[in-house]
């Protein structure tokens, strides 16, 4: 299916997973249509079923010659956060305040020996958990220690926030630490256990940047990779453009 015709379908299909209250509105047209359930569907090349919040599966409607699914149901399958705002009738799509390194808002840069946008999922398998995605470069050896230019994955929210739940994943121990986009520093050194994967939460104090450093603890002959899990999201509504 084309992206135009699946936002068109996004769009169309919102009516048909609204409240009950939405339906005794004056602007709602009468229609005859069918549940179908001789309609299989892959995703990703696998097999797959529409389901409700509550993990039911919902059955496809037939009109027309058109199929349709609820709203939720593709909005959950493709990641696409949605609201319902029931005083102006809306549906939102993407305005969640959270916001994880999949969305293509986020933009990545960095300075390393070796940096890769990992998407095969059999290298994500950290603490018996399949992760999506996630992106890796190479940290400094520990004799340099800080400077001026270390080794760093550069993100770029597209709008300033509040706070940064950051989640890593280190093969050996090292240290890293997070600052914004003028180089401040953002939250204390944190240093990393080897095979384990760390959560923490770092105050952006409105930064539309955070850049990730990290050093080798071991003292390794070969620079070893922090893995920046694509599972981390931005919290809280973005800050105004205007505000500092």
């Amino acid at each position: 299916m084309k992206k135009t015709s699946v936002i068109l379908l996004l769009v169309i299909t919102a009516m048909l997973s609204l409240s009950a209250g939405a339906f005794a509105a004056s602007n709602l047209t009468e229609i005859k249509a069918y549940l179908n359930s001789g309609i299989n569907f892959r995703l990703d090349g696998k097999p797959w079923r529409p389901l409700d919040d509550k993990g039911k599966e919902v059955l496809p409607i037939t009109y027309n010659g058109t199929t349709y699914l609820p709203l939720r149901a593709i909005a959950n399958a493709f990641n696409i956060p949605i609201t319902w705002e029931g005083s102006t009738q809306t549906v939102g799509m993407r305005e969640s305040s959270n916001l994880t390194l999949y969305s293509k808002e986020v933009k990545v840069d960095n300075w390393s020996e070796k940096f890769y946008d990992v998407i095969d999922k059999k290298q994500l398998v950290f603490g018996n958990h399949q992760y999506d995605g996630a992106y890796a470069f190479t940290a400094e050896n520990v004799g340099l220690g800080w400077y001026d230019g270390s080794p760093n994955l550069k993100l770029n929210f597209g709008k300033k926030y509040n706070n940064l739940h950051l989640i890593v994943y280190s093969p050996s121990s090292m240290k890293i630490r997070v600052l914004n986009g003028n180089n401040q520093q953002l939250a204390e050194e944190t240093s990393l256990e080897a095979d384990r994967v760390t959560e923490l939460d770092v105050d952006l104090q409105g930064s539309q940047y955070a850049l990730v450093s990290a050093y080798d603890a071991a003292n390794q002959a070969e620079k070893p990779l922090l893995y920046i899990l694509k599972d981390s999201y931005v919290t809280t509504a973005a800050i105004s453009a205007s505000q500092e």
